[in-house]
């Protein structure tokens, strides 16, 4: 009996289990202290923090500073190289535009380097990675490849610049911007087409020194063709002293066509680039009262008389 209470006595108390209230207490504590030490770590760099997004501000400042002067002084050189010639008003336009472009994306890139080597990003292992995966990338790339190679060719050839009347793969409009990527022109109706300098194939220049306006005359078989062109040269003399932009007569040409139901003259003159659609349609203006004066029916389809 003594042995027996001896052992009882012996054996290890258990631990009280701390109750629910303890427990919350002991967490709230766990998350407080957690907080406290978060919060001291952050305090502790924050100068360094905030003195690293101060002078991350200066060089994206410095850096848009940059960028406008630089902007400003290719715009100022490309002045310089333009001359009284439109040509080569145009080919400094384009020369801007392009040169613009590519000191953007070089601008911009290091402004990035510089920010990140700020914050401490190891900017080595990035562009040794990113070479790695712009060779994976190349393959996929090839299109915009493509673009920036046609964009150095056509800035560089120099066929067409900003400002130019051109028919880029049938597409009619005004040449408004010349990137290294992309061309952009605006039609007669106001749309803006920008078509990518890789997919350009077929290009109709119209402003290079002189644009024709070229109209076709419809004539009835019955009238005497002699007759005709003695009366549209005289009707063209006349033009030629009170329409705008036609500096000489223009050019009557006799019989340059056998259609079904009329022969064809044809009158052309040089006009200035861009104003040929104007004059074109007031020599058809002019034509058209001249034969109506003198009686003469132009050939017109005239619908069937059905059977009642």
């Amino acid at each position: 009996m003594i042995d027996t209470a001896r052992m009882i006595a012996a054996r290890p108390k258990a631990t009280p289990v701390p109750g629910m209230g303890e427990q919350v207490a002991l967490d709230l504590k766990d998350t407080v202290s957690s907080a406290a030490e978060s919060a001291e770590d952050f305090l502790g760099h924050l100068p360094q923090i905030v003195s690293r997004l101060l002078l991350s501000a200066v060089v994206l400042i410095v850096g848009l500073l940059i960028l406008k002067l630089g902007k400003m002084i290719i715009a100022k050189l490309a002045r310089k190289r333009s001359k009284n010639s439109r040509i080569n008003t145009q080919r400094a336009e384009t020369f801007r535009s392009v040169i613009s472009s590519v000191f953007s994306y070089i601008m911009f890139f290091i402004l990035a380097t510089v920010i990140l080597r700020i914050f401490g990003v190891d900017v080595t292992s990035i562009l040794a990675a990113a070479g790695v995966v712009g060779i994976a990338l190349a393959f996929g790339a090839q299109t915009l490849v493509k673009d920036l190679l046609s964009g150095l060719f056509i800035w560089g050839e120099g066929f067409i610049a900003v400002g130019d009347l051109v028919s880029i793969n049938g597409l009619d409009g005004t040449v408004e911007a010349i990137t290294i990527r992309t061309t952009s022109i605006r039609n007669y109706n106001g749309n803006v087409y920008c078509i990518p300098n890789g997919d350009i194939r077929t290009v109709t220049n119209m402003s290079r020194g002189f644009k024709r306006a070229i109209v076709n005359v419809p004539c009835p078989y019955e009238e005497n063709q002699e007759r005709l062109v003695a009366m549209v040269k005289e009707e063209m003399e006349i033009a030629a002293k009170e329409v705008e932009g036609i500096d000489a007569v223009p050019d009557v040409m006799s019989i340059v066509a056998f259609d079904r139901n009329s022969v064809r003259l044809q009158v052309a003159v040089v006009c200035p680039v861009g104003e040929h659609w104007r004059i074109e349609r007031e020599i058809r203006t002019r034509i058209k009262a001249r034969f109506d004066k003198e009686g003469i029916v132009m050939p017109h389809y005239s619908v069937p008389e059905t059977e009642t």
